[in-house]
């Protein structure tokens, strides 16, 4: 039981683990993981059944994607970390995690959705993406003088489903993206 409360504790500092790429352009009052997470399960709950995915999968690769970043943080591109090592990382942090949590479900779900082997983890992977490229157009509507246009080719390049690509398409034409 213990464990449990640790591992808990450990989830919990995702709601005040500001995201990098907005700390690193002076977005006021930025998002936490948590945040960005808890949006990518909403539109995983609600998408899922649109596009013919298994629902409770799809919400349950949502929930584990960026569990790895209590222990080690938020990696970006910005931090020069090759994409190897920060996969090693996040998966000996998942290890961690799910020791504690004394269930392997958890690493296994991470697993599918780094790996991409499943239509869930594939569409999951883009709506991370996706909800990244909404949070860009919502800060660029708010904070006019704060340039985040970095954050849209790779991203963009990577949100291939077309239902997403219909959604982005919408948010252009209503915000400054």
């Amino acid at each position: 039981m213990e464990d449990l409360i640790t591992f808990f504790r450990r989830i919990g500092e995702l709601k005040t683990l500001k995201r990098t790429g907005w700390t690193h352009r002076n977005v006021p009052n930025s998002e936490s993981v948590a945040d960005h997470s808890f949006r990518t399960i909403v539109m995983a709950f609600l998408l899922a059944p649109r596009v013919g995915i298994d629902q409770n999968k799809a919400v349950k690769l949502a929930l584990v994607h960026d569990l790895a970043e209590t222990l080690v943080g938020d990696i970006t591109p910005i931090d020069h970390v090759p994409k190897e090592e920060k996969h090693d990382r996040e998966k000996a942090a998942m290890i961690e995690l799910s020791t504690l949590n004394g269930s392997q479900e958890l690493l296994s779900l991470w697993l599918e959705f780094e790996e991409g082997t499943t239509k869930e983890a594939i569409f999951v992977q883009q709506l991370d993406k996706f909800e990244t490229l909404f949070q860009v157009a919502e800060y660029q509507e708010k904070y006019r003088d704060i340039k985040l246009d970095d954050f849209i080719p790779d991203n963009e390049k990577q949100v291939q489903h077309p239902l997403l690509r219909k959604l982005l398409k919408m948010i252009r034409e209503t915000t400054k993206m």
